[in-house]
């Protein structure tokens, strides 16, 4: 008797499919690694014992570290561009669509915490590729942002999502998901609804909601201002300052691989011996840019705090101000998604330290709540969102040239603050 086989079920003992098995196993475990310690600490020997192979048996499939860490990404835009693509087909509006795709991603991640699905790369170095990988990394991430955007278009039209630039509302949807992996743990897994159900309330309710009236607001010159953990002699305090600045700037840019001291010296019209009388090396500099990042976040939500007013006003501002301070002669201050960077015991000390700023942050959320200023939701989870955001945010400099920083902000920041706040009509 002869057995009919359905051609479209993969056989197991296909070497294609085992080849193609293995192959995911190694992008799933680099990734997990260049997410937590960055490329930078990884090597191919380090996943190749974590899989139990070879390094010869890891070179099979990739050639150099820059090439998995390329691989890894075209991975990650690849499961990007399928939730994009699932959710923009359904038979559905606007704002389901965008519930859809962000449902999706969530899930995808829940089920990587239980182990039933397998890690993908966060695209937080992507300036360490060479041209060719970089553009094509670019490429793809631009098609899955217009998917975003057509999503959001369509909303418009429908009258279910408040009118404005598409870009903007997209550039605020992708932070919530591109912070899932930083905050989401297994906790979470293990009862995900709840914490799902807050994101999405937040999401619906800021995409659909009257929009939020936002203050005019005089932005602080830190100019004027002492931070912390300075040298207390101004000159010195002021070349350190620089270089943290400008090491910012080249870090977010090009990233750490890609960040030449030299570079930074000569942009700031220095000796390298001068430079290095005050930066000891590159892995001291990033740690000095963190640690300026954190002083300033710290004295913005300080300066927040210090007014007379609302949870909700003191959010806002707080909110406004880490927003302006990337575009403003004060900025940039460094990325996170350069933190994989650092050493282990600096990078313990930045997150203790960055968890500080984020809690202050929830405070005026939990304020909010308790003078019922804004909506009764979940301020862990709100929290955690909103430092999501102001992470992402420099990516609207190339988004909204045109607009001013105080205009940015407010567009910005209208899906958060009306998913949170309170309708005044």
């Amino acid at each position: 008797m002869n057995l009919a086989v359905d051609k479209k079920i993969a056989s197991p003992f296909s070497k294609g499919r085992q080849h193609q098995l293995k192959f995911q196993s190694i992008l799933s475990e680099a990734a997990q690694l260049f997410n937590w310690q960055g490329s930078r600490a990884t090597t191919l020997v380090d996943i190749a014992g974590s899989l139990n192979l070879t390094k010869t048996c890891v070179y099979y499939y990739v050639k150099t570290k820059q090439d998995l860490v390329y691989q890894c990404y075209v991975s990650s835009c690849d499961m990007w561009l399928e939730k994009a693509r699932q959710a923009n087909s359904l038979d559905a509006n606007g704002v389901e669509k965008i519930v859809a795709m962000v449902r999706g991603h969530f899930n995808q991640y829940v089920d990587t915490l239980n182990r039933k699905a397998p890690h993908f790369a966060m695209l937080a170095e992507v300036t360490s590729l060479n041209t060719e990988h970089a553009e094509d990394i670019a490429q793809r991430w631009d098609e899955i942002f217009r998917l975003c955007c057509d999503m959001v278009d369509q909303g418009m039209a429908q009258g279910v999502i408040e009118k404005q630039d598409s870009a903007i509302v997209s550039s605020a949807i992708f932070s919530i998901i591109q912070w899932f992996p930083v905050w989401l743990n297994r906790t979470h897994a293990a009862n995900p609804q709840p914490v799902i159900d807050a994101v999405l309330d937040v999401l619906l309710n800021g995409l659909a909601a009257a929009p939020h009236q936002f203050a005019e607001i005089d932005f602080p010159d830190l100019r004027h201002l002492v931070l912390d953990s300075f040298d207390r002699d101004v000159q010195n305090r002021m070349k350190r300052e620089a270089f943290y600045r400008v090491g910012s700037i080249f870090f977010n840019q090009k990233g750490y691989k890609g960040t030449s001291l030299d570079e930074i010296a000569s942009s700031l019209e220095v000796t390298k011996g001068a430079f290095y009388y005050h930066i000891k090396n590159k892995e001291e500099l990033l740690y000095q840019c963190f640690n300026r990042t954190l002083d300033v976040e710290r004295l913005l939500l300080d300066k927040a705090g210090s007014v007379q007013g609302s949870g909700v006003e003191k959010l806002e501002l707080a909110l406004r101000y880490l927003f302006n301070v990337q575009f403003s002669e004060d900025g940039p201050l460094i990325r996170y998604r350069a933190l994989p960077s650092l050493d282990q015991q600096h990078r313990k000390e930045i997150l203790k330290a960055t968890s500080a700023n984020s809690e202050q942050l929830g405070a005026y959320i939990r304020q909010g709540l308790e003078d019922k200023t804004l909506r009764d939701t979940d301020s862990t989870v709100a929290q955690y969102m909103l430092s999501g955001a102001v992470e992402a945010s420099p990516d609207l400099v190339n988004k909204a040239a045109d607009v001013d920083s105080q205009a940015l902000s407010a567009a910005y920041f209208q899906l958060f603050m009306n998913g949170l706040a309170k309708s005044s009509v």
